[in-house]
């Protein structure tokens, strides 16, 4: 509330002056001047109908002057300068920078830096009492959770995928609990995933098991647990070993069978 009153009239200004616009604009219409006597409540009734292709009489031998449109005068152009002044005083009033209130603006990144920074320390505070209170509400829900458990109740948390009942003894520590800024966002998780796939090269350059990478991937993209059982190795194709009756060897290394199996055991003995 303190920082909407430091523009709030500011923000009366600019409802008052839109409402005069909006007032403007509600009168804009359309009107006429016909001259007395020329057009009848017939032809009147055909030209307000607009229907398309009527005929409509006018007892008169020069149709200038007849009707003619009723001028409406724009609004003066100092409302615009003045709705400028306005924006201008409470975007120099708010404490909130314009990427903050969520207007996109064409800035570098070194100025979105810049700006956060100064955000950082304006709305700081503010953020750091909203996270108080979650904290605070974290520690009484713990506490009554632990009168609930003493009562008979079950509470059930998921740790990694399997369902595990909580004790007392499990609530009674000295828990410290800190509230994340955008812990849980869609965007927060994504910024992770990809700093995950980033680091990837650094932590097999560490020496960090294949097997922790692959389950921390795992956990991070929330797939499936079945892709942590090791698949078996495929058993290397087995080759039939020549028999006795298919090897037939002379001292020179001529083979009298012409087996497949026989030119192989062949080549075996004249290479050695």
């Amino acid at each position: 509330m303190s920082a909407v009153g430091r523009i709030y009239d500011q923000f009366y200004e600019k409802n008052i002056l839109r409402t005069y616009w909006a007032n403007a604009v509600r009168r804009d219409s359309r009107q006429y001047l016909y001259r007395e006597g020329m057009v009848d409540e017939e032809a009147l009734a055909k030209i307000t109908a607009g229907v398309d292709g009527a005929m409509i009489p006018i007892d008169s031998d020069n149709l200038a002057g007849i009707i003619s449109p009723v001028g409406v005068e724009p609004i003066s152009s100092n409302f615009d300068r003045y709705l400028a002044a306005i924006e201008g005083d409470i975007a120099r009033g708010s404490s909130l920078a314009p990427f903050a209130r969520g207007e996109a603006v064409k800035a570098t990144a070194t100025e979105i830096t810049a700006l956060a920074s100064y955000s950082a320390s304006e709305i700081g505070k503010l953020a750091r009492e909203r996270d108080s209170a979650l904290e605070g509400i974290i520690n009484v829900y713990l506490r009554t959770l632990v009168l609930l458990v003493e009562d008979g109740e079950k509470a059930v948390l998921n740790v990694e995928g399997e369902a595990k009942v909580i004790t007392v003894g499990d609530l009674e520590g000295k828990f410290r609990i800190n509230t994340l800024d955008q812990g849980s966002t869609p965007l927060s998780d994504a910024i992770r995933k990809q700093n995950l796939l980033s680091l990837l090269p650094t932590l097999q350059g560490l020496g960090v098991p294949a097997q922790k990478i692959k389950e921390e991937i795992i956990r991070a993209y929330e797939l499936p647990r079945d892709f942590l059982e090791e698949l078996e190795a495929a058993p290397a194709p087995s080759v039939p070993s020549p028999s006795a009756a298919d090897i037939s060897t002379i001292e020179g290394g001529v083979a009298e069978n012409t087996t497949p199996a026989a030119t192989l055991a062949q080549s075996l003995v004249g290479g050695r």
